[in-house]
C-alpha cells in the first residue's frame, strides 16, 4: 500500500536536500572568510559572545528537519480510509409536446394529442419528487410550464394544450431542443427531455440541434406517435365523426405518417431512447419508469467511494514548527517574528498546493454532477498512476466500471468490472458488487434490445443478467442482487409479453377436407414464409421463412410496433412433393368480402394483441383429368401392342355444350407419349378432343360428340379417359413408344386408375395452380383451432 498520493516526489526530496546542503556549506564558507577578514579568531568569542558551533549545528538540523517535513507534505502523505456516501435526488424532466395539425389524426384513440395528454396525466404518480416542465412546439416552441415540483400546476398547463396554441404552423424539432437548453439551469446535473411527436421534421434541423444539446449534457428520449400507414387529419371536433379532412393547396387530402427515423437519430445522438407510444401509452410508461428508476438508483447503485485520508496537515505543521524553533535564538524576538513572516507564505502555498483535488476526488465531484463519462476517465487516470500491487485498484476499477455503466458505455464498463472480479477474489464484498453491476449492465442491454424489438438478443442478455445477479447473491448474500433477481423476471417478462405474439401451426394432408387432422392423415414437412407481396410465391431475398419439423409443426415469435396488425403466411412443401405422383395443393380460408378466390393465396392472420395463435395449414390432393390419346391405326377402339401414344390432337374443357373449342375455354396438349393429367378445380367437366388435322378421324370414344362427362374433387381424380384417333396423313407426329409402354384401355379400366400417368413438371403445376385459383372460389370451410397442440419447435427467426 502507498502512503503517499504522489510517491514520485519522494525521489526528488534527496536532490533538493543535497542542493540545500551545498548552498548551506558554501554560505558558511563565505561567512567565515569574510569574518576572518574583520575579526581575529582569538577575539571571536569576545566580539560574538552568543556564537556556538554546537548551537549552530542544532539550528541547521532543525532547519533541514523542517524542510524535510514540508517536502514530504508535498508528496501527499495519507493513511487510513474514509467512505463518502450521498443520497439519491430527483431529476429535472422537460416534456415537449408537438401541437402541429398532424396531432389531430385519429390513428390512435381518441386522437394523437389527447392520447398524449391522457397518458401524461396518468403517469405523474411515477415521477414524485422530480421537477417537471412543459414545452409546447410546432413551427416554434414556448416554455408553457417552467421546471417545478408543483405537479398540479403542470397538469393544469397540460390540459390547456391544443392545436393552434403555437401561432407558427409546421413541425420543427430543433425548436423544443433549443428551448430546453435555455430552460435548464447551469446547476442542473441530470437534464432530460422527453420529446413527443410524429417525427415529421419539416425543417430538418432536429438532429443538428440534438448534437449541440448532447454536448451540454442533455439526454433526449423521443416518443413517436402515429402509424406507419398514415392517417388523414380531420377538421371536425373530436366529439363528431370525421367527415372533413385537411387538404393541401391542390385539394388533395393530406396523409400524415410517423417518421420514426428522425426521432431515433435524435435519441441516439444524445444517449437517450426512442419508443413508439403504443395504443395505450406503454411507450411513455416505459420511459417514465426508466427515468424514475435512474433518479432513484444512480447513486444507490454506485459504491460508496473509499478514500484515503490526507495527512499533509501534520507534516506542514511539523515543518513550520521546526523552522520556527530553528529561528529561536537569544539575540532578538524580532527574528522569530521575521522568520514566521517568511514561513507563513510558504506554508500557505504548500497547504493550498497539497489541498488541490486529486483524480479520485474530482471523479467523485463529476459523479455528483452527473458527468459519469468524465468520472470514469478520472478513475482510469488514477488507476494508470498506481502500481498493479496497490490494494486500492480494485475499488477504483469498480467505480470506473460503474461510471462507464451509468454513461452507457457498455464495452468499457464490462472491461473494468471483469477486471475487478478477477482482482478481488480475496474480497467477497467488492467482487459481489462488481458481479451485481454486470447484472445491471446486461439488464440494460436487454431493455435496449427490446426497444429494437429484438427478442432473441434480449433473452440472451436477460439470461446473463439472471446469472450475474444469482452469483452475486450467492457470494455474500448481497441484498441488492437478491432484490434485482426477484424483480428482473417480472420486469423483462412483462415487456416481452407486451410485445410478442407466439404463432404455432401444423401442416398436414387433409384427406377428408374437414379442416381437422385425423390419425390417418399424414403430416408434411414444409417451410413457412411471410408472403409480403401476396403472390403466393416465396421470394427468398425479401420474405423471411422458417422450417417446420419432421412432424409438420412450426412455431415462431412475431413482434409488432402497433396492434392490431396482420400477417400473411404461406407454406411450401420441403420436397415439393416430387417423391409422389400425387400433386398436393394448399387450402386457404375464404377471403374477406368482396369475395375473390383469385386473391386468396395465403393465410391472413389478424393479431389484435400479443398472445398465442394457432394456424392450421392443410394441403389436399389436386383434382385432375387423366387419360391418354393414342393412334388407333386399325380403328378397333382398343390400344393394341403396336399402337403408340399421339400428340396430334388438342384436349379442351367444353363449358357451353357446343363441343367446339372456344376462345374462353381451357385447352391443353398430351405429353410425348400421349398421356395427359390436367389439374382442374373441383366439379363436373365435359372433356373433348380436337385433332390437329381436320381430316383425322376420332375412333374412340364411340359416342357421337367424342367427349367424356366426368366429376372430380380434391383427393379424387377422374377415371382414365381414352381418345383414339386415326391420322393417315404424312408426317404424323405420333411418338414411337415400345409396345411394353402402351397402355391397354381394358386393363386400366379394371385397375381403376392410370398408374402410368406422367407427373407434371414444377412449372406445369405452377401454371395449372394459377389457373385453378382464377377459375374457382374457395370451397374450404373456416378451419377450427381444435388440433391438439404439441410442443413447438424452437422459435424461428424474429420478424
Amino acid at each position: 500500500m502507498n502512503f503517499f498520493a504522489q510517491p514520485d516526489l519522494l525521489l526528488v526530496i534527496p536532490l533538493i536536500l543535497g542542493v540545500l546542503i551545498l548552498v548551506y556549506l558554501n554560505s558558511r564558507k563565505v561567512a567565515r572568510e569574510r569574518l576572518s577578514q574583520l575579526i581575529a579568531s582569538k577575539l571571536l568569542s569576545a566580539v560574538i559572545p552568543h556564537f556556538s558551533r554546537k548551537r549552530e549545528g542544532i539550528k541547521i538540523a532543525f532547519f533541514f528537519a523542517g524542510m524535510i517535513f514540508l517536502l514530504l507534505s508535498l508528496a501527499g502523505p495519507q493513511w487510513g480510509f474514509s467512505k463518502r456516501t450521498v443520497s439519491p435526488r430527483g431529476i429535472d424532466l422537460l416534456i415537449a409536446v408537438d401541437l402541429s395539425k398532424s396531432m389531430l389524426a385519429r390513428d390512435v384513440r381518441p386522437n394523437r394529442l389527447e392520447r398524449v395528454k391522457l397518458t401524461l396525466s396518468n403517469l405523474l404518480e411515477k415521477v414524485k419528487g422530480d421537477r417537471l416542465g412543459l414545452i409546447a412546439f410546432s413551427g416554434s416552441a414556448f416554455l408553457q410550464c417552467p421546471l417545478t415540483l408543483d405537479h398540479q400546476a403542470f397538469v393544469k398547463t397540460l390540459d390547456e394544450l391544443k392545436v393552434g396554441l403555437i401561432p407558427r404552423p409546421g413541425t420543427n424539432l430543433a425548436r423544443p431542443i433549443q428551448e430546453a437548453e435555455r430552460s435548464f439551469s447551469k446547476d442542473d446535473t441530470d437534464k432530460f427531455l422527453v420529446l413527443i411527436s410524429d417525427g415529421e421534421d419539416l425543417e430538418g434541423q432536429g438532429l443538428m440541434q440534438a448534437k449541440e444539446a448532447a454536448k451540454k449534457g442533455i439526454r433526449i428520449f423521443t416518443i413517436g406517435i402515429g402509424s406507419d400507414q398514415g392517417a388523414r387529419i380531420p377538421t371536425d371536433p373530436l366529439n363528431q365523426s370525421p367527415q372533413n379532412f385537411l387538404k393541401d393547396r391542390a385539394g388533395t387530402e393530406i396523409l400524415t405518417k410517423l417518421d420514426a427515423n428522425a426521432l431515433i437519430d435524435i435519441a441516439r445522438t444524445t444517449g437517450g431512447q426512442y419508443l413508439p407510444i403504443g395504443p395505450t401509452g406503454e411507450g411513455l410508461t416505459h420511459v417514465f419508469s426508466e427515468l424514475q428508476a435512474f433518479g432513484q438508483k444512480k447513486l444507490r447503485e454506485q459504491l460508496s467511494t473509499t478514500l484515503p485520508i490526507n495527512r499533509y496537515q501534520i507534516f506542514v505543521i511539523l515543518g513550520i514548527l521546526f523552522l520556527v524553533i530553528e529561528n529561536l535564538s537569544p539575540s532578538s524576538k524580532k527574528n522569530i517574528l521575521k522568520s514566521a513572516t517568511k514561513c507563513f507564505p510558504v506554508a500557505i502555498f504548500l497547504m493550498f498546493g497539497c489541498s488541490q483535488p486529486d483524480n479520485t476526488r474530482r471523479a467523485e465531484e463529476a459523479t455528483l454532477k452527473g458527468n459519469h463519462l468524465e468520472a470514469a476517465r478520472l478513475y482510469s487516470n488514477e488507476i494508470d498512476s498506481l502500481k498493479d500491487s496497490d490494494d486500492s485498484l480494485k475499488v477504483l476499477r469498480l467505480n470506473a466500471g460503474l461510471s462507464y455503466l451509468q454513461a452507457g458505455s457498455f464495452p468499457k464498463a464490462e472491461e473494468f468490472l471483469q477486471a475487478t472480479i478477477e482482482q478481488s477474489t480475496d474480497d467477497p464484498e467488492i467482487q459481489s458488487k462488481a458481479i451485481n453491476a454486470l447484472g445491471n449492465l446486461f439488464y440494460a442491454k436487454a431493455n435496449s434490445f427490446l426497444d429494437q424489438q429484438n427478442v432473441n438478443e434480449a433473452r440472451k442478455s436477460w439470461e446473463k443478467a439472471r446469472e450475474f445477479y444469482s452469483a452475486a447473491s450467492q457470494i455474500d448474500a448481497n441484498p441488492l442482487a437478491e432484490k434485482n433477481l426477484d424483480s428482473l423476471n417480472d420486469q423483462i417478462q412483462n415487456r416481452i409479453e407486451s410485445l410478442v405474439s407466439k404463432i404455432q401451426g401444423l401442416v398436414w394432408r387433409d384427406i377428408n377436407g374437414n379442416g381437422k387432422r385425423e390419425e390417418n392423415e399424414p403430416l408434411l414437412k414444409a417451410r413457412i414464409f411471410w408472403d409480403k407481396n401476396d403472390d403466393g410465391d416465396h421470394n427468398e431475398s425479401l420474405e423471411p421463412a422458417i422450417s417446420g419439423n419432421e412432424i409438420g409443426q412450426f412455431a415462431f415469435e412475431w413482434i409488432s410496433g402497433i396492434y392490431p396488425t396482420s400477417l400473411k403466411l404461406a407454406s411450401i412443401l420441403t420436397d415439393q412433393n416430387e417423391s409422389s405422383s400425387t400433386i398436393l395443393l394448399p387450402l386457404f380460408p375464404p377471403p374477406p368480402p368482396p369475395f375473390e378466390a383469385s386473391g386468396t393465396r395465403n393465410h391472413l392472420v389478424e393479431i389484435d394483441k400479443p398472445g398465442s395463435l394457432f394456424i392450421p395449414m392443410p394441403w389436399r390432393a389436386a383434382p385432375s383429368l387423366n387419360g391418354i390419346v393414342w393412334n388407333d391405326s386399325n380403328i378397333d377402339g382398343k390400344v393394341d401392342d403396336d399402337e403408340s401414344g399421339s400428340t396430334a390432337a388438342t384436349l379442351f374443357i367444353d363449358k357451353n355444350g357446343n363441343f367446339q373449342l372456344d376462345d374462353n375455354e381451357t385447352s391443353f396438349k398430351p405429353s410425348d407419349d400421349g398421356k395427359f393429367s390436367q389439374i382442374v378445380p373441383p366439379g363436373q367437366y365435359s372433356l373433348c378432343i380436337k385433332p390437329d388435322n381436320p381430316d383425322t378421324n376420332v375412333t374412340y370414344p364411340i359416342e357421337e360428340h367424342k367427349a367424356y362427362l366426368t366429376w372430380v374433387d380434391f383427393e379424387q381424380s377422374s377415371k382414365p379417359m381414352f381418345f383414339g384417333i386415326q391420322d393417315r396423313s404424312e408426317g404424323n407426329s405420333s411418338s414411337e413408344s415400345s409396345p411394353q409402354n402402351n397402355p391397354n384401355p381394358k386393363r386400366i379400366e379394371e385397375d381403376g386408375e392410370n398408374k402410368e400417368a406422367k407427373t407434371p413438371s414444377t412449372e406445369e403445376v405452377n401454371a395449372l395452380y394459377e389457373r385453378l385459383l382464377q377459375e374457382t372460389e374457395s370451397k374450404s370451410e373456416p378451419l377450427e383451432n381444435d388440433i391438439p397442440n404439441s410442443n413447438p419447435v424452437q422459435a424461428g427467426r424474429d420478424y
